[in-house]
């Protein structure tokens, strides 16, 4: 498997793409990434590059353990945000009606205290029954 094949067949696997890369300088996702011969998979955070956990010569080798890496995460997708909790309750109601699992991660203090927003997730290949059900998923800014 080449790195372009094996990032598409993340992204086939319901990973967010947010969590991976191919090169360095990533913002808190991890990269494969090919620089004097080796193959390296790191981490990156804030473009900063942290030391290699893996690297190989084979190409091949550094995409299978860059696959089983990302494959191994709980890769979840946002697909709702509002300011208004019977919102997200009626969209997460919504989504078990159509037998995807919603996840709500809420976040009390938004821009102040108090000032919440309600945010429903679902996780990796979920993301494309919410597509073909909903549609594109776009997101009201609270």
């Amino acid at each position: 498997m080449t790195a372009a094949e094996v990032i598409e067949k993340l992204l086939a696997e319901g990973c967010h793409p947010r969590n991976f890369q191919l090169g360095g300088g990533g913002d808190d996702c991890h990269c494969l990434e090919q620089a004097g011969g080796l193959w390296s998979v790191f981490y990156a955070e804030r473009g900063r590059d942290s030391a290699p956990e893996f690297t190989s010569a084979s190409e091949e080798e550094a995409c299978a353990y860059f696959y089983w890496l990302i494959m191994g995460m709980d890769h979840w997708h946002m697909v709702g945000f509002f300011a208004d909790q019977a919102q997200a309750s009626a969209l997460q109601a919504q989504l078990a009606a159509l037998g995807i699992r919603a996840i709500r991660n809420d976040m009390p203090s938004y821009r102040s205290v108090g000032d919440a927003r309600y945010r429903v997730f679902v996780v990796g290949k979920d993301i494309f029954k919410v597509r073909e059900a909903l549609g594109a998923v776009e997101l009201p800014l609270g």
